[in-house]
């Protein structure tokens, strides 16, 4: 199976006075904690970097860097969305364990945001889990997640490898309800002939 539907790095809007500008010195034990006695002295916004790198897939382990940069600030209040990317980060670079860690920190940070239960459905689905990742993108979609056309797809996926293709079909027709010209959506309704008696064959 071709799972195309994709990670969506999500965006800091606003930033702490702190990390308005971005360098660190050394950092602490623990990446996601602050460091005791560490003065933060930012010439570039770490935020904004981890985001790019999740976003473009760019210059991944300065990405990381940064990600890890912007967690051991005190005073940074979108975690869940850094560590969201970071795990969006750590997935590009092959470490499928490591993104996992990191949605699953989303999550705990901020259990309302849908989106991340969505990465993690992509992770969950790449490690041979299509259970654990349905159920993830039920949650998603429970949770109002923002890019709903790729939960929908990305079910239909899993439906249609299991062989549920009435649901598949379905979740794929839904996809290209909330959005017309997703293309992926559209190439899989291709391959569907709807027969009479609510059969359908490929």
């Amino acid at each position: 199976m071709k799972h195309s539907a994709l990670l969506s790095a999500l965006f800091v809007s606003t930033l702490s006075a702190t990390t308005a500008n971005a360098l660190v010195g050394v950092g602490a034990a623990n990446p996601d904690r602050p460091a005791n006695n560490v003065e933060m002295i930012y010439s570039t916004n770490p935020a904004l970097q981890c985001y790019y790198a999740a976003r473009d897939s760019v210059d991944l382990h300065y990405g990381l860097e940064h990600c890890d940069i912007a967690m051991r600030d005190p005073h940074m209040i979108f975690r869940s969305k850094i560590v969201l990317n970071r795990g969006i980060i750590r997935y590009a670079m092959g470490d499928r364990t490591g993104a996992l860690n990191d949605f699953r920190d989303a999550i705990e940070y901020d259990p309302s945001m849908g989106d991340a239960y969505l990465t993690q459905a992509q992770v969950l689905v790449a490690d041979g889990r299509p259970a654990d990742a349905l159920a993830a993108i039920n949650q998603g979609i429970a949770l109002g997640a923002k890019n709903l056309h790729v939960a929908y797809y990305s079910r239909g996926e899993i439906e249609e490898d299991a062989g549920r293709l009435v649901q598949a079909y379905r979740d794929y027709k839904r996809a290209v309800t909330i959005k017309p010209d997703y293309a992926p959506a559209l190439r899989q309704l291709e391959r569907f002939k709807v027969v009479p008696n609510n059969t359908q064959t490929q």
